[in-house]
């Protein structure tokens, strides 16, 4: 990810691989208590004899034990039905999750059957907790597939909760002047890329000098969290942009 930032946060938590495990960061249950679901398989044999394989890894987060717990994981499944669209049948629980991973095995059977070239695919979904407390669960879900071409498609999506409700936060919930948010957003990145005030950003490759609000963001301790994917703002040479906008630079932006 060529605009990456994401290391700079110190996240809460980091998971295991373990199968309904509780994540924990050694001391102290988390606010909402996120359990990890793993789901994993591959063509067989893998590699076969013209070196193709299909492999799948699939970790993502369900809430158990909280007032909230039926809301949000309506949210994160809605999420997880977008990333695997294309593997049919609809995802209606995470039950539906094997159904889906025998699809994409058996479509790289079929197309590996039609063609004379090695097919390397992969599917993989992981998550990240961001945040967890009385103020947010912050959930960031990374999903990496590649089904032949050029290059992977890689995103980002952020989820974010209101522990009290366990609705989703958009903007409006928390920025007071979201015009003046996009302002900052662009200041903020010229800042961190040493880029002066008047360059224009057409220029370094994106497509304009004023970026629409991210579809993907996280108010965190430390500060406002936003990504913007491969397309978004610019062409997939640019890759991933993140940026941590300091809590001290967006507070004026921030509703009481």
């Amino acid at each position: 990810m060529s605009s990456s930032y994401l290391l700079i946060l110190p996240f809460c938590f980091f998971l295991f691989a373990c199968q309904n495990k509780p994540i924990d960061d050694g001391n102290e249950i988390s606010t909402i208590p996120v359990t990890a679901k793993k789901f994993s398989s591959n063509s067989t044999p893998c590699p076969d004899s013209l070196i193709s394989c299909a492999e799948v890894e699939i970790n993502v987060p369900f809430i158990l034990d909280h007032s909230t717990a039926d809301l949000i994981n309506k949210s994160i499944l809605k999420e997880l039905s977008l990333i695997m669209e294309n593997l049919p049948p609809d995802l209606n629980s995470l039950q539906d999750i094997p159904t889906k991973i025998d699809t994409f095995i058996s479509q790289h059977r079929n197309f590996s059957n039609d063609v004379d070239f090695p097919q390397l695919w992969s599917f993989k979904i992981n998550f990240d907790i961001l945040e967890n407390n009385d103020n947010s669960l912050s959930i960031l879900l990374n999903s990496n597939i590649y089904t032949g071409g050029a290059h992977p498609i890689n995103d980002l999506s952020i989820l974010t909760f209101n522990p009290d409700s366990g609705k989703k936060v958009i903007f409006s919930d928390i920025i007071k002047d979201e015009k003046s948010l996009k302002t900052l957003i662009v200041q903020e990145f010229k800042r961190k890329r040493n880029l002066s005030d008047s360059v224009n950003l057409t220029d370094e490759g994106y497509y304009s000098n004023d970026w629409p609000l991210p579809k993907n963001f996280a108010l965190l301790a430390q500060g406002l969290y936003i990504v913007y994917n491969a397309y978004e703002i610019g062409p997939y040479v640019l890759g991933t942009t993140e940026l941590l906008i300091p809590i001290d630079a967006i507070k004026p932006l921030l509703k009481d």
